[in-house]
């Protein structure tokens, strides 16, 4: 314990006929024998006062309510300036201490038995009730493992786009429930099945088939089966147990078990489902001024790198200008039945590829096409339709690849320009599910093609454009990619897959 040192200290002087030893400052640092004596003899008759002062063993100031003695102070103490301590010792106060303004000091350290502490709202505890409210500024920075609010347990907030973690203690931020939620939604409106009628046709005595997608089963979905449909022949309802459904293609079939059902299938019977039918559209192009204009890539820049997924049905067994391009019919632009029945790649004077002639451009049919234009090294170009490669057939190049056209314009699919007065111009037939990626994605051909059903594109790396064309009405069709080109329709119209 730290011994109390008077910062002043007490002066005893010498007076007439009174002497003082020893005649010097006391601090009090230790016990100190002070002699008074006075200059004359002392007999009995004698009256010497020393007023009311009395040093044996301990000083009293105030009426005793304040007395130092030895290394104690007791009673009250009122303090009204500024209170320093000079020795580096432990200063210890034993009793009650109230600080009436603001106490400063560099480490508190406290062993208490119980603590409370007062604050402005008038709660003694941090939110000790529902109307005990605290405000703070400035950033929380919280360590540990986890936070509990409402008697559940936190551990993060997370911004994990995917939610793949799935954590039953993490909290998702507004951006990271959005994306993933646009993300799901883009996928199942795409497939969500709506219940049609659709009339068959005619393929044999067991066999009667729809123009139409639904058996097979996406992401997320459970399989279809002949108890998702009511079918009917000639208006009378066919059984369930003599029926099996396949999904083939594009084509939805009906088969039937002719020795269950009882009669075989005519060529003139009337064939009717009701059920779980995916109906899809896409947009058609008359090939006089029908084109959907975006603003993707273009802009002055020559032909790049790319592959072109989609799909289309025409019969224009003639030269079909074009199915896409960039503002001149040597700007990049694919057309279908060039020259002598083969489609074309044109990057420049000289600068193209030709593939075979094949059925697929001009049937009437839906296929898949996929074009990787190989601008550096025209020969490296590839050409799948249905999954199958197609062999080139004639290359040219001239020049460098420094002295190919520039694209003039944005990306136009249905034209090889965006100018929708010039017939000479446009492509004839219908197109849907469009998209470019960067760099060559061909590998992915037979995937993409996914048996005749358009494969969702959306998640795929390198996308740079996508546009399914299935809204059914308007005149935009939304760029699923992500990249914001939003295409203009203008002209083509919407027709019904069925």
């Amino acid at each position: 314990m730290a011994d109390f040192i008077l910062k002043r200290p007490l002066v005893l002087k010498d007076g007439t006929g009174f002497d003082v030893n020893p005649n010097t400052e006391i601090f009090a640092e230790s016990s100190i024998e002070i002699i008074f004596s006075i200059d004359q003899e002392i007999s009995t008759s004698s009256n010497v006062e020393f007023a009311d002062i009395t040093l044996t063993d301990k000083l009293t100031l105030d009426d005793d309510t304040f007395i130092i003695r030895k290394n104690v102070i007791t009673g009250s103490f009122t303090h009204t300036g500024n209170l320093i301590t000079s020795i580096d010792e432990a200063f210890v106060h034993n009793g009650n201490m109230t600080v009436g303004n603001i106490l400063i000091a560099e480490k508190i350290i406290s062993e208490v038995t119980q603590s409370a502490t007062f604050f402005e709202s008038g709660s003694t505890l941090f939110g000790d009730s529902l109307d005990d409210i605290h405000s703070r500024t400035g950033s929380l920075s919280i360590s540990g493992s986890s936070i509990s609010l409402n008697y559940g347990s936190v551990t993060e907030i997370s911004n994990d786009t995917t939610l793949a973690d799935e954590g039953s203690t993490s909290i998702v931020t507004e951006n990271a429930f959005k994306t993933y939620f646009s993300d799901q939604t883009t996928n199942f409106q795409r497939y969500q099945r709506k219940s049609f009628a659709h009339t068959g046709s005619f393929i044999s005595v067991s066999t009667a088939s729809f123009a139409a997608v639904t058996a097979s089963a996406p992401s997320g979905f459970t399989a279809t089966s002949e108890n998702d449909f009511i079918f009917f022949n000639n208006g009378q309802i066919m059984e369930h147990d003599a029926i099996t459904i396949e999904q083939s293609g594009s084509e939805f079939l009906v088969q039937v078990n002719n020795n269950s059902i009882g009669y075989d299938l005519k060529n003139s019977d009337e064939i009717v489902a009701f059920g779980k039918f995916d109906n899809t559209y896409y947009l058609d192009f008359d090939g006089s001024n029908d084109e959907v204009t975006t603003n993707f890539s273009g802009s002055s820049v020559r032909p790049l790198n790319k592959t072109y997924s989609f799909w289309y049905k025409s019969t224009e067994t003639a030269r079909n200008y074009s199915v896409f391009g960039y503002g001149g019919n040597k700007n990049g632009t694919f057309t279908p039945n060039f020259n002598a029945g083969r489609p074309l790649i044109w990057n420049g004077n000289n600068w193209y590829v030709y593939w075979d002639d094949t059925s697929a451009q001009d049937d009437g049919e839906w296929h898949h096409w996929m074009v990787f234009n190989d601008v550096e090294s025209i020969v490296d170009s590839k050409l799948y339709v249905d999954g199958t490669l197609i062999d080139i057939n004639e290359t040219r190049t001239s020049g460098t690849v420094s002295n190919l056209n520039n694209q003039s314009q944005p990306l136009t699919i249905g034209s090889y320009r965006n100018n929708s007065t010039n017939a000479g111009h446009h492509f004839e037939g219908s197109i849907r599910e469009f998209a470019v990626f960067s760099g060559d994605k061909t590998s992915n051909a037979s995937i993409f093609y996914n048996g005749g059903i358009p494969y969702d594109l959306s998640d795929e790396t390198d996308l740079q454009g996508y546009w399914q064309m299935n809204e059914g009405s308007g005149t935009t069709v939304a760029d699923l990619s992500g990249e914001g080109n939003v295409g203009t329709i203008d002209g083509a119209t919407w027709e019904l897959f069925i």
